[in-house]
């Protein structure tokens, strides 16, 4: 997939290497599919591709497929026993095999970029310039965004969207059910075929997906007809 992306750009691997901080020799291992990444090299990659939404969620498909097929689900033991003569401080530190760290440095790099996500949201709130809360808590209940209304409305942000469409769906009940909400606004980064499918569902339960790009103008669209200035 991001061999294809480089070539149909016509960008060279030397200069592509250079701008994201590693060797060519990486590069072209992790093109080829026979490296993955390093914590920060996918995030720094796809900004030097600009890539498109379609072509970032194929990306981050593929990684995730990869990791369900390659790793196993718990870290397997160390081969080699830790020494019984070295200091009982350091008995107690665990040893972590090379795939646990590798599945969590992926971890981290799909974070950076749903972090980034979140920040693309909140600007977009602030465009509105209505006030709201990001990390809004009530209890163990909470949203990524409130706006306090009226309407109450919570905004969840769904940046990818290949996954957990139970636990999202589970999510508007929860946080429509418990924070006293009109409406629960699933952000994502884009609408596809998956969103088009889980509509309804997220519908039933007091939601509504809509795309970082509309969400400005959905918000206005909610507000009451004389201006909604809170």
């Amino acid at each position: 997939m991001l061999r294809k992306i480089v070539d149909d750009r016509g960008l060279r691997q030397k200069v592509l290497a250079a701008k994201i901080g590693i060797t060519e020799a990486s590069l072209s291992n992790i093109l080829n599919g026979k490296a993955r990444p390093r914590q920060l090299t996918l995030p720094r990659l796809i900004d030097q591709l600009q890539v498109k939404p379609e072509e970032l969620q194929r990306i981050l498909a593929a990684y995730d497929h990869a990791e369900r097929i390659k790793l196993p689900e718990r870290p397997a033991s160390p081969e080699q026993p830790i020494p019984q003569d070295v200091p009982s401080s350091m008995e107690r530190q665990p040893s972590i095999p090379i795939d646990e760290i590798e599945r969590v440095k992926r971890y981290m790099e799909v974070k950076s970029m749903s972090v980034t996500f979140l920040d693309d949201v909140e600007k977009e709130l602030g465009r509105t310039g209505l006030n709201f809360e990001r990390a809004y808590r009530q209890d163990n209940i909470i949203c990524d965004f409130l706006l306090s209304g009226p309407p109450r409305i919570a905004l969840d942000c769904k940046y990818n969207l290949n996954r957990d469409w139970d636990r999202t769906v589970a999510s508007v009940r929860l946080l429509k059910e418990h924070l006293d909400l009109e409406l629960v606004l699933i952000v994502v980064p884009y609408e596809n075929d998956t969103t088009l499918a889980e509509a309804d569902r997220i519908t039933e339960q007091g939601g509504k997906i809509i795309s970082v790009a509309d969400l400005e103008q959905a918000i206005r669209l909610i507000l009451p007809s004389e201006g909604g200035a809170q």
